[in-house]
């Protein structure tokens, strides 16, 4: 069953559907990465890592986002969840999104290795960032699915998911308003105890995300 979702699944023609849009995770990890490698020195270390936590993890929702429009129709016009594809609910939605979130993996560990190459400092590791970072990325992922099949609409998702970033990255996570923080809001990339538990949490939330996402997906039989 596995085997034939994977064969519907054409990462060429969506990319192709999306357009310009399907570059813009490219082009922002692109600019971290040249970021990184022109910083001075070691004071501007806490600089990526705002741009890792504020910029590209929140930017995995991007495709999540976009593999759920038509984008057949015209810019500027409402767009909705398309139902031209004769595809399961599953290879509709999770397995799409998870296969585009693989590929968005791939250009973060480009970004990983760029650091590591421009810091080679012990507390600096591949295994660090990735506990890091990757659990943010795979949140967002998953909340973009779930505000898509939820909202289904373009517009609202993309306007909560930068409220949310542009509030916790002006208030640092220190708010009155009890509101998650996705974000670990580290500054030197070392790996902490609350850190690892926060980045237990993203995963198990992307996961409940995730299959409500794909039920209210699968209710809609759209």
């Amino acid at each position: 069953m596995t085997s034939t979702l994977l064969k519907k699944l054409n990462i060429s023609s969506e990319a192709k559907l999306m357009g310009m849009d399907f570059y813009v995770p490219f082009l922002v990890i692109l600019i971290a990465i040249l970021y990184t490698c022109f910083s001075p020195d070691l004071i501007n270390l806490q600089y990526i890592t705002r741009i890792i936590e504020f910029v590209v993890c929140p930017i995995a929702a991007w495709w999540s986002v976009y593999l759920l429009v038509e984008h057949a129709k015209e810019k500027g016009k409402e767009t909705n969840l398309s139902s031209n594809y004769a595809t399961s609910n599953l290879s509709y939605g999770l397995i799409r999104v998870t296969a585009f979130f693989i590929i968005f993996l791939a250009a973060l560990y480009t970004l990983f290795f760029a650091i590591i190459l421009r810091y080679p400092y012990p507390y600096i590791s591949l295994f660090n960032l990735s506990v890091i970072y990757v659990p943010q990325a795979i949140l967002y992922c998953y909340l973009g699915f779930f505000l898509m099949t939820i909202l289904r609409n373009i517009t609202i998702p993309l306007f909560i998911l930068l409220a949310y970033v542009a509030f916790k990255y002006w208030t640092m996570g220190d708010s009155i308003i009890p509101l998650y923080n996705i974000m670990s809001f580290n500054i030197d990339m070392q790996l902490y105890p609350r850190i690892i538990v926060l980045a237990i949490k993203n995963i198990a939330i992307a996961l409940i995300l995730a299959i409500i996402g794909h039920f209210v997906l699968a209710k809609r039989k759209i």
